[in-house]
């Protein structure tokens, strides 16, 4: 009877409490839009209770329910009297006056990262981890994540054929051809399952992020080499809105808007971003006397955000973009038909496209989701329902010659929908034990088609005309490619960060996905399932030498699935084992002269089972699969510079090196592929050979700079090189891209509400090939696929 009196009493107590209580939310900001984290906010007349911002500048206060203020303070800014006219505040804080004057350079501020979920600092987090914020997205003019990308040391990334077929490579783990990414892609915490989303156009973005290493642990198969976390702008009470056009050479014509605001103050929010840009191009068909490289690129995306109160939100993203371009505009030797012309050189660029079809392509993707978020009082919940669509096609040259033998196509598509529940604790400066857990299911249907179109009056006409002019293409295909692919995913994962000691730090997590893959093939009307079970371990160990020094190591295993061929063929089998990396890593990262200087440095060894290599058959029609190599290491190091020389001027470098060996691996070389014999082979080890892709080194050096003309004004400068090492295009090692380097700049002026930027990429001019086919082998001329040319342009925006 005690007991219970003393439970009801309890219950009273906290019911009374909870009715004379109201909990106030909100975010702190300075004049430059900048979050504050670590303000402090206290209700006023009870010193006693009070809070500080986390991370993002957010907080939730709960006060007495006739509570009317709250007073806020950080150091250097003036504190400030807030008045509670709702449950959701948005506060900026001004320098204090005898800080405006203040001539001492400011160091770097810790650009937060959300690495593993939740927001901490960059310099606090034992990861190799690369993240820029609003600020520095505007003035180095990044806009997708190929421009990310090339400020990141051993990260590189190029397309090629078409929109949608990418190579991000990460410290030599690469993208496979119409197989899975080596980098989970997540904006919003929802990820991306299609690599072709890759292409998409960057916008309103708060936070660009790229962790290296396997962070599957946390964002499940496929992060084999790392994440992309791209966080865009949440919508605010303050309508606002931006307006831009841009222009530059090949014809390129831009203009797009953005619009935030709330329909309901504090309460129901929109923002609408929406893009369309038209490229006529720069690279010539020399035969056709047209432009090759054309697109045009649309995007529109809409947010709805409502608060039931300041804990609980619901926000519906609707995303989308899609391309029309060119595509299969490889180039080979000027005549197919002259066996006194050699076979493309790897560093023979002297020669456009020249084939007698113009080539087309199409890209286009729809992500739907709904997320829902809780802020309890001593964890965060969040769950994130989303349905992707993804659809890729192009129709293109297939003999890349001024000859009309066939034209090929290939058709893409990709349905996946994903169902995503994670609880994350809060974490402060006196929390040992940080933790998240989640789970996940994810169902994904996906199509590949490749066919080929003959010309008619070459074989059916005796193999006599061949001419462009007399083509006559079939339109009855020959298909080489036609399955049907379901991919079946449950997952359950759990990471935990624990202080044994004020400095030092544990952590350890695990991911188990089940993958269940049926493949279902339209040509041999065959039906093949498949299921794996895959534990995902990451453990990091981190020491505190000091406030500005942090050493680190870390270990994971990273895994990237496996599949199926459309046949099987003496180059691969019908299914390709799925790849696992074991991965060490130590590292350092210090900053010196009050954060003025950044200087972090990594390790890293990473140990192959089942490396996967694409490669095809050109019968026709062509044959397209994945084949493994047993064991491969790659081993390398790399490091970080940022320098504020002056309060305007900021430097930074990079530098990464790789060494990419196989292990133990067998490649079959066709022999007899000249007389169109596509069985006779030999089995050549390449064993100790470096593996294909592994870019040998990186180095990255700029600077952005940036002035005060008058209140509003501002001028500002960025300069980027980028260079690139060697990489070998096959596993014999005999084509490999030479190292090249890439500069681009950006010049940046705001007056008031009017900004004008006018840009530059690849300066001089620089030749390089994005892809190399070593086609020799198959009896025909190698192929290579050549980089966009200078481009130059403006950039105007007004903002109301």
């Amino acid at each position: 009877m005690k007991n219970l009196i003393l439970t009801l009493f309890c219950m009273t107590t906290l019911l009374a409490f909870g009715q004379n209580s109201k909990d106030i939310g909100g975010k702190i900001f300075d004049e430059t839009g900048n979050s504050l984290p670590g303000a402090s906010i206290v209700e006023k007349g009870n010193a006693a209770n009070g809070v500080t911002s986390d991370f993002n500048g957010d907080f939730i206060i709960k006060v007495a329910n006739d509570a009317t203020e709250i007073i806020v303070s950080y150091l250097g800014y003036q504190t400030k009297t807030v008045k509670i006219t709702s449950d959701n505040l948005t506060i900026v804080l001004k320098p204090e006056a005898n800080q405006l004057d203040v001539v001492t350079i400011k160091g770097f501020s810790s650009v937060s990262s959300k690495a593993r979920v939740r927001a901490q600092a960059i310099q606090s987090l034992p990861e190799t981890t690369v993240a820029v914020n609003a600020a520095t997205i505007e003035a180095s003019g990044i806009d997708n994540i190929q421009s990310f990308t090339s400020q990141i040391s051993n990260v590189t990334f190029t397309e090629a054929q078409q929109p949608g077929i990418n190579f991000l490579t990460v410290r030599g783990i690469s993208q496979i051809r119409n197989a899975e990414s080596p980098v989970a892609v997540v904006i919003d915490g929802m990820t991306l399952p299609d690599a072709s989303a890759m292409n998409m156009s960057l916008y309103d973005i708060e936070l660009l992020e790229f962790v290296k290493g396997p962070q599957g642990t946390l964002y499940g198969k496929n992060a084999i080499a790392g994440a992309i976390n791209i966080v865009t702008k949440d919508p605010t009470n303050k309508n606002k809105t931006k307006v831009m056009l841009n222009a530059g050479n090949g014809g390129l014509f831009g203009a797009g808007i953005s619009s935030s605001g709330a329909f309901v103050k504090s309460k129901l929010y929109y923002s609408v971003n929406a893009r369309y840009n038209k490229f006529d191009g720069l690279i010539n068909n020399t035969f056709l006397n047209q432009k090759v490289d054309f697109s045009n690129e649309y995007n529109i995306r809409a947010k709805l955000k409502y608060r039931f109160n300041p804990r609980w939100s619901a926000t519906f993203v609707q995303d989308n973009f899609k391309v029309e371009a060119g595509g299969n505009y490889y180039v080979t030797k000027t005549d197919i038909f002259d066996p006194s012309i050699p076979v493309l050189a790897d560093d023979d660029y002297s020669s456009e496209p020249f084939g007698d079809i113009l080539g087309d392509s199409e890209l286009s993707n729809s992500l739907s989701s709904f997320k829902l978020e809780g802020a309890l009082e001593k964890a965060k919940f969040q769950s994130v329902t989303s349905f992707n669509a993804t659809r890729r096609y192009y129709i293109g040259e297939n003999d890349y010659s001024q000859y009309a033998f066939s034209k090929v196509s290939q058709q893409s598509d990709s349905d996946t929908f994903s169902q995503e529940f994670r609880l994350t604790s809060n974490s402060s400066e006196d929390t040992k034990l940080n933790y998240t857990v989640g789970t996940l299911y994810q169902n994904s249907n996906r199509y590949l088609n490749t066919s080929t179109f003959l010309n008619r009056t070459y074989y059916e006409g005796g193999f006599v005309d061949a001419s462009a002019e007399n083509a006559n293409y079939s339109t009855d295909p020959l298909v080489g490619n036609d399955d049907d692919n379901t991919i079946q995913t449950l997952a359950g994962f759990g990471f935990v960060d624990y202080k044994l000691a004020d400095k030092f730090t544990v952590s350890a997590g695990v991911r188990v996905d089940y993958d269940k893959l049926t493949n279902e093939s339209r040509i041999s009307n065959t039906s093949i399932e498949n299921d794996i079970t895959v534990w995902q371990p990451k453990f990091s160990l981190a020491y505190e030498f000091s406030k500005t020094v942090l050493g680190y190591a870390n270990y994971g295993r990273g895994y990237r699935s496996g599949g199926f061929n459309s046949d099987e063929t003496v180059k691969f089998g019908k299914t390709y084992e799925p790849e696992f990396t074991n991965n060490y890593e130590i590292g350092l990262k210090t900053s010196f002269l009050n954060n003025r200087i950044i200087f972090n440095n990594a390790f890293y060894i990473i140990d192959f089972e089942n490396q996967q290599q694409y490669t095809f058959i050109p019968v026709t029609p062509a044959v397209l699969g994945i084949y493994n190599f047993e064991e491969s290491r790659i081993s390398g190091f790399e490091t970080e510079l940022k320098f504020r020389a002056t309060n305007n001027l900021d430097f930074f470098a990079s530098l990464g090196f790789n060494d990419g060996e196989i292990k133990k691996g067998k490649y079959n070389r066709l022999t007899n592929a000249a007389a169109f014999d596509y069985e006779t082979h030999e089995e050549v080890d390449v064993s100790g050979n470096t593996s294909p892709f592994t870019i040998e080194s990186t180095f990255q050096i700029g600077a952005n700079a940036n002035f005060e003309l008058a209140e509003k004004s501002t001028l500002g400068f960025h300069v980027n090189v980028d260079s690139r090492g060697t990489q070998y295009w096959d596993p014999l090692e005999e084509y490999q891209q030479d190292p090249y380097t890439l500069v681009n700049a950006r010049v940046n002026l705001k007056l008031n509400k009017f900004g004008v930027t006018v840009w530059s990429n690849n300066i001089f001019d620089t030749k390089f090939n994005t892809e190399f086919f070593p086609t020799a082998e198959f009896g025909f001329s190698n192929l290579r696929f050549p980089n966009t040319p200078t481009t130059v342009g403006i950039d105007l925006s007004y903002t109301f």
